[in-house]
């Protein structure tokens, strides 16, 4: 497996109020990171649906070639 590109993801952070907080910055607010986790999800699952679905090409390939070595014997 080779990494072609990184992508940063320009939306901006989720900025609250929390001036008790220890990662409070001056003004009292905390950046937390801007996450759908429903949007995360979906990406992860059509991931393993993506390679399910290659495996199992992969698999009959390699059935396929094993077969026509058999044939030729």
């Amino acid at each position: 497996v080779q990494v072609i590109d990184v992508i940063t993801d320009p939306s901006p952070l989720i900025m609250k109020y929390q001036p008790g907080h220890p990662d409070a910055n001056a003004d009292g607010y905390v950046a937390y990171p801007n996450i759908n986790t429903f949007e995360e999800m979906v990406n992860m699952l059509s991931a393993t649906r993506s390679y399910e679905a290659n495996a199992t090409i992969m698999k009959n390939a390699k059935e396929m070639a094993n077969k026509t070595i058999d044939l030729l014997k």
